[in-house]
C-alpha cells in the first residue's frame, strides 16, 4: 500500500511539472550548411545548440525544434572540417534561419563510405576498408566488374582466366579455406548475392557479368574481419560491396550515351617445335615414323586464334527533383575471344528509383537489374591439340568423314584442332535478375531512430549445351560422341529488418550509432542434366537429342536457409576516440543438428592522435589515426546436405551382375555427420595518416588470420564409410602480412593547368598450413591434377608449408646449367632421405602459386581538355608449374603407342626422353611487371553538350621470366593449355544531353 502511494505521488509530480515545462517559450532554428570552398551542401553535419541537435540532410539543410528562448551558441561539427560556431538569439514561437559554411581541413575524411548495413564517414572507420569510385576504375573493354579494382586495393588479388568474361577469383589477404570457397561475399546495393561466397549461378562465365560495369558507382572492399564481421558466416573471405549509380544530386533529366569498339590480339602462345624442328626430332628419335609425316608446314595456333573485335554501347536516362530521383540504363556488349568459337554477348537493363515521403521521414529505394548473356566456349580439347598436333600434317583431307585430316589410329593421339572448332559446339545462356526494395522510416517520436526493411531476390537460369559429334577423330577412338545438356535454375530471396539509432545528442562524452536486426535468406536450386555418350546420329547436332548407347539423366534439387541476428555499436568521442563492437549469430542448414549455429563477434578501437592537443598545428599533419581490431568470422560456402549420405543409382555401365541378370544398385556416399563451421580469427593493427589537408595520405596495416576446423576432402576406409572420400573438419592454416597504400595529389591543376593524382599499393602475405588432424589418419594430401600420365598430382597440402605447394623432385644440373637426364633417377634427382633410391619419399614441397608481394600503381593526369591514366601491376614470389612443357617436353611423345605428337621447345634444352612430370625444372618463377591499362582522353563540348573521346590499351606489356603463356595462370598455378592473354585496343565516345 505504501509503494502504491509513492507511485501516485510521483505521477502527480510529473503531471504538475509537465505544464510548466510546456509553457517555457521555445523557437526553431533552421538553415543550410555548405562547403566554404565549393559552396556545395554537406550532409551528416552535427548542428547543435544547447542540448538540442540535428543532422543535415543530403541537401545540407537542418531543422532544430524546441530550442529554449534566449541567447546561446550554434555549433557545427563534421570530421574533415574546422568546427564552426555562431551566437544566436532565439525568440519564443519564432523561426531563426542560420546558414553556416565549413572550412575544409582534411576533407577526404568526410567522404561517405558504404559499409555493412549503413554508411560511415571515411575518418570514422575503425577497420580496414577501401572504397574505389568510378573515377578510379580502369577503362577499356571490361566485361566483369571485379577487373575495375585490379591493383587498386592493397591485399586484393584478382585472377582471371583470360577468356572473354571468364570466371574470376578474388583473394583478400590470402586463402582461408582448402575445400570451401575462398571467394568473398558480394553485396550489390545492400543485397547479398548467391548463397554465400562467390557471385551465384552462371552458365560458365563469371556470375557477376550480369552487372554492367558502366552502371557501377563505387566498389568497397572490407578487408579485415572487424569491418566484415557484421556479415558473420559469409565474411571469412572478406566482403565486396558494389553500389550502382543513381539519380541522387541530379536536377532535371539527363541522357548519357557511350559507345566503344575494340580489337584484341594474342600476346603469347606456347613455345612448340616448328615443322623443320619436328621433322628432325622424328628422324632422330622415331625414324620408323618419318614416312608418316606429310611435309606440310602448319601453324595450328595460327589457325585457331584471331584478331577479336568487340563493341559496347550504353544508354542511361537520369532524373531527379526535390523528393525523388531515378536512373534507367540499357547496355549491349558483344565481344569475340581471341581463340575462335569463344565469345560473349550481353544485354543489361538497370533501374534505380528513390522516393522520399512525409517530409523526408520515409525513404523508399528500388534497385532492379536484369541481363541475358549468351556465351560461346572454345571446345575443351582445342588448345591442347593445337600444342600437340604435328606441324607437318595438313589441315584438310577430302577423303575423311569430316573433311579434316587426322591420324587414322585407334590409339590415343592428338586430333585436328580446326576440326573440333568447326564441328564441336559448346555454348550457354544465362538469364539473371537481381533486385531489392528498401524502406527506411525515421520515427518522429524518437529522434535519430530509423526502421529499415530490405526485401530482395536473385533469380538465375543457366542453360549449357556441349556437343562432340561421333565422327571427330578423338570420339572415333573412344567409340562415342557426346551430348551434354543442363538447365539449371536458382532462386534466392532475402529479408532483412533492422533498427538504426544515430541520435544527434550525446550519450556520455560521445555519440552513438547503433544497429540491430534480423536477416533471413533462403535458396532453392534445381539442376537437371542429360549426358549421352555413344551417339547414334550427328544429324541434329546440338538442336536435338539423338539416341545413344549410354544415356544418363540426372536432377539435383537443393534447398538452403540462413537465419541471422546481428548488432553493431559505434561510439565516437569528439572524433578522437572511436570504438566499434559487432556480433552476429548465424544458423545454417548446411550443418547437422548441434552444429548449425555460430557466433561471430568483433571489436575495433581507434585513436585519432592528430586531434590531441600536443599534435595540433604540428607541421602539415592533417590526420593520424591508430587502429586495432579483433574478429571471428565463419565460412559455410560448401555444398548442401554434406552431413547426410547421398544415394546414387548405378548407370548402364556400373550395374552389378548376378548370374545372367544385371541389377541396378543404390550406393550411399561417405559422410561425417559432425561437420561444422570453418572459423577464422583475425587480428589487425593499422595506421592512417595524412598531410596538407589530405593532399598526401596513406595507411599501413598488419594482420594475422588463423583459420581452424578446415574442411578437407580426404580418403577413408570404404569398409567403414561406404565410400572412398569424405568431407570433414581436420585442419588449420594461418595468413600473415602487411599492406601499404599511398595517395597524393601531386599537381592540382590550378596555376599550371596540370593535374596529377597518383596512388601506390603494396602488400605482403605469407600462408602456412598449420595442422592436419592426425587422428583422421591423414598427414599429407596430394592435389593439383596435371595432364600427362594417369592420376598424377603435382601439389600438396602438408603442415608447415603454404597450401598447394608444388610437390616435386629436386633436379640436378650439369656444369652447362642444363638439367641432367639419365636412365637412372639417382643421377637426375637429389636423394632427399638418403635411402639410395628415388621414389615419392624424395619429393618435397617447393614454392607455391600465391604471390608473396603485390604492387599496384595508378596515375591520373589532366591538362586542359586532355586526360591520361595508367595502371601498373607487379607480383613477386608467385610460381607456376608449366604443364604444357612437362607433358609435351619429352621425345617419348614421338614413339608412344599413338602417332607422334609435337614437342614443347624445352626438350631442346632438357633432352628428356621420358617425361619428367615431377621435376622441379618445370616449376618456374612467375614474377612479373605488367602495364594493365593506359588511357588517353579528350573532353570538349558541342553546342553546349559535353562529350569525351578516349583510347585505351589493356595489357600493353608484360615483363617476366616465365616461359609459358601467362604468369597469372589461375589460383592453382597450373599452366595446362590455359586460354592466352589478349592485348586489347579500345576507342570510344561518351556524350551527355
Amino acid at each position: 500500500m505504501r509503494r502504491l502511494r509513492r507511485i501516485i505521488a510521483a505521477l502527480r509530480a510529473v503531471l504538475w511539472t509537465a505544464p510548466l515545462s510546456a509553457q517555457q517559450p521555445t523557437g526553431t532554428i533552421r538553415g543550410r550548411v555548405t562547403d566554404a570552398g565549393t559552396q556545395q551542401p554537406i550532409s551528416g553535419v552535427t548542428v547543435a545548440v544547447g542540448t538540442r541537435a540535428a543532422l543535415t540532410q543530403a541537401d545540407g539543410r537542418y531543422v532544430i525544434a524546441a530550442v529554449p528562448a534566449g541567447t546561446d551558441t550554434l555549433r557545427a561539427r563534421l570530421i574533415g572540417y574546422a568546427r564552426a560556431a555562431r551566437p544566436v538569439t532565439v525568440a519564443g514561437g519564432e523561426t531563426l534561419v542560420v546558414d553556416l559554411a565549413l572550412t575544409g581541413q582534411a576533407v577526404g575524411l568526410s567522404e561517405v563510405v558504404v559499409t555493412g548495413y549503413g554508411v560511415q564517414r571515411l575518418g570514422d572507420i575503425t577497420g580496414a576498408a577501401t572504397a574505389v569510385t568510378d573515377s578510379q576504375f580502369d577503362p577499356g573493354r571490361v566485361v566483369s566488374p571485379q577487373l575495375l579494382i585490379q591493383s587498386k586495393v592493397p591485399g586484393v588479388q584478382v585472377v582471371d582466366n583470360n577468356d572473354p568474361g571468364g570466371g574470376l577469383s578474388i583473394r583478400i589477404r590470402g586463402p582461408t579455406s582448402v575445400n570451401a570457397l575462398s571467394d568473398p561475399l558480394y553485396v550489390v546495393d545492400g543485397l547479398p548475392l548467391g548463397t554465400g561466397a562467390g557471385g551465384g549461378l552462371s552458365a560458365g562465365r563469371d556470375p557477376l557479368n550480369f552487372i554492367n560495369p558502366n552502371d557501377i558507382e563505387s566498389i568497397t572492399v572490407l578487408r579485415d574481419a572487424s569491418a566484415a564481421a557484421i556479415y558473420g558466416s559469409n565474411a571469412a573471405n572478406g566482403v565486396v560491396l558494389i553500389t550502382t549509380k543513381s539519380g541522387r544530386g541530379r536536377q532535371g533529366t539527363q541522357v548519357e550515351y557511350s559507345s566503344s569498339a575494340s580489337a584484341s590480339s594474342v600476346t603469347r602462345l606456347p613455345d612448340v617445335l616448328n615443322a623443320a624442328q619436328f621433322s628432325a626430332a622424328v628422324a632422330d628419335y622415331a625414324p620408323t615414323r618419318i614416312d608418316s609425316l606429310l611435309g606440310a608446314n602448319t601453324d595450328w595456333f595460327g589457325l585457331i586464334d584471331r584478331t577479336a573485335y568487340g563493341q559496347d554501347h550504353n544508354l542511361s536516362v537520369t532524373g531527379g527533383g526535390a523528393d525523388q530521383n531515378y536512373r534507367l540504363s540499357l547496355g549491349y556488349l558483344n565481344q569475340d575471344g581471341i581463340i575462335r568459337a569463344s565469345s560473349t554477348e550481353r544485354v543489361t537493363l538497370g533501374l534505380n528509383f528513390e522516393q522520399r515521403l512525409f517530409r523526408d521521414r520515409l525513404d523508399l529505394r528500388t534497385n532492379v537489374r536484369g541481363s541475358r548473356a549468351v556465351d560461346r566456349f572454345t571446345p575443351g580439347d582445342v588448345l591442347g591439340n593445337a600444342a600437340a598436333m604435328a606441324p607437318t600434317q595438313p589441315v584438310t583431307d577430302s577423303t575423311s568423314r569430316t573433311g579434316y585430316w587426322d591420324w587414322r589410329t585407334t590409339n590415343a593421339s592428338p586430333s585436328n584442332p580446326v576440326a573440333s572448332l568447326n564441328l564441336a559446339t559448346d555454348h550457354g545462356t544465362t538469364w539473371r535478375s537481381v533486385g531489392n526494395a528498401r524502406a527506411e522510416y525515421r520515427l518522429a517520436f524518437v529522434e535519430g531512430l530509423a526502421a529499415n526493411v530490405n526485401l530482395g531476390y536473385d533469380l538465375a537460369k543457366a542453360d549449357r549445351t556441349t556437343f562432340y559429334p561421333s565422327n571427330l577423330a578423338a570420339q572415333v577412338r573412344q567409340g562415342q560422341g557426346m551430348l551434354y545438356l543442363a538447365n539449371n535454375t536458382q532462386t534466392n530471396s532475402v529479408l532483412e529488418t533492422y533498427l538504426h539509432y544515430a541520435p544527434p545528442r550525446a550519450y556520455g562524452p560521445g555519440s552513438v550509432d547503433l544497429v540491430g536486426g534480423y536477416a533471413y535468406t533462403q535458396s532453392h536450386g534445381e539442376y537437371p542434366a542429360l549426358l549421352e555418350t555413344g551417339l547414334n546420329s550427328n544429324l541434329l547436332g546440338d538442336n536435338g537429342i539423338p539416341t545413344a548407347t549410354n544415356v544418363r539423366p540426372t536432377k539435383d534439387v537443393t534447398d538452403y536457409k540462413l537465419i541471422s541476428f546481428f548488432g553493431r555499436l559505434n561510439y565516437n568521442i569528439a572524433d578522437r576516440y572511436l570504438a566499434a563492437l559487432s556480433v552476429r549469430r548465424d544458423g545454417s542448414s548446411r550443418f547437422g543438428p548441434g552444429h548449425q549455429w555460430g557466433n561471430f563477434p568483433s571489436v575495433a578501437l581507434a585513436w585519432r592522435i592528430s586531434q590531441e592537443p600536443f599534435l595540433q598545428g604540428v607541421g602539415s599533419l592533417s590526420d593520424l589515426k591508430l587502429r586495432a581490431s579483433w574478429a571471428r568470422t565463419g565460412n559455410q560456402a560448401i555444398g548442401d546436405y554434406l552431413q547426410y549420405p547421398t544415394y546414387t543409382y548405378s548407370d548402364g555401365q556400373t550395374r552389378v551382375q548376378f548370374g545372367n541378370q544385371f541389377v541396378t544398385t543404390i550406393r550411399p556416399s561417405a559422410v561425417d555427420t559432425t561437420i561444422h563451421w570453418e572459423t577464422t580469427s583475425s587480428y589487425n593493427a593499422g595506421l592512417d595518416f595524412g598531410f596538407s589537408n589530405q593532399r598526401y595520405s596513406g595507411s599501413i596495416d598488419w594482420y594475422t588470420k588463423n583459420t581452424s576446423d578446415l574442411l578437407f576432402y580426404v580418403p577413408v576406409d570404404p569398409a567403414t564409410n561406404l565410400g572412398n572420400f569424405v568431407t570433414t573438419n581436420i585442419g588449420s592454416m594461418r595468413n600473415r602480412g602487411f599492406e601499404l597504400s599511398l595517395s597524393a595529389r601531386l599537381f592540382e591543376g590550378r596555376a599550371t593547368r596540370l593535374g596529377w593524382t597518383a596512388s601506390f599499393t603494396a602488400s605482403h602475405n605469407t600462408n602456412e598450413l598449420l595442422t592436419i588432424n592426425p587422428n583422421k589418419s591423414v598427414t599429407r594430401i596430394l592435389t593439383g591434377g596435371i595432364s600427362g600420365g594417369v592420376g598424377n598430382m603435382i601439389e600438396v597440402l602438408q603442415p608447415g608449408v603454404p597450401v598447394n605447394s608444388f610437390f616435386v623432385y629436386q633436379q640436378k644440373y650439369g656444369a652447362n646449367g642444363k638439367p641432367i637426364y639419365s636412365d637412372t633417377l639417382l643421377n637426375m634427382y637429389v636423394d632427399q632421405n638418403g635411402d639410395g633410391k628415388i621414389n615419392d619419399g624424395d619429393r618435397r614441397p617447393f614454392h607455391d602459386p600465391a604471390p608473396k608481394w603485390m604492387f599496384g600503381h595508378s596515375s591520373y593526369i589532366t591538362y586542359g581538355r586532355f586526360d591520361a591514366s595508367f595502371t601498373l601491376r607487379a607480383y613477386l614470389g608467385n610460381w607456376v608449374y608449366n604443364n604444357v612443357a612437362s607433358a609435351n617436353g619429352a621425345y617419348q611423345n614421338l614413339t608412344g603407342s599413338g602417332m607422334p605428337s609435337n614437342l614443347h621447345a624445352s626438350v631442346l634444352t632438357t633432352g628428356f626422353v621420358v617425361p619428367q612430370y615431377y621435376s622441379d625444372y618445370f616449376v618456374e618463377d612467375g614474377s612479373f611487371l605488367r602495364l594493365d591499362n593506359i588511357t588517353v582522353g579528350y573532353s570538349a563540348s558541342y553546342h553546349g553538350q559535353p562529350f569525351r573521346l578516349f583510347g585505351t590499351v589493356q595489357n600493353a606489356f608484360t615483363i617476366t621470366g616465365y616461359s609459358g603463356v601467362d604468369p597469372t595462370a589461375g589460383l592453382n598455378g597450373l599452366d595446362n593449355n590455359i586460354y592466352p592473354r589478349a592485348r586489347t585496343i579500345t576507342t570510344g565516345l561518351s556524350v551527355r544531353f
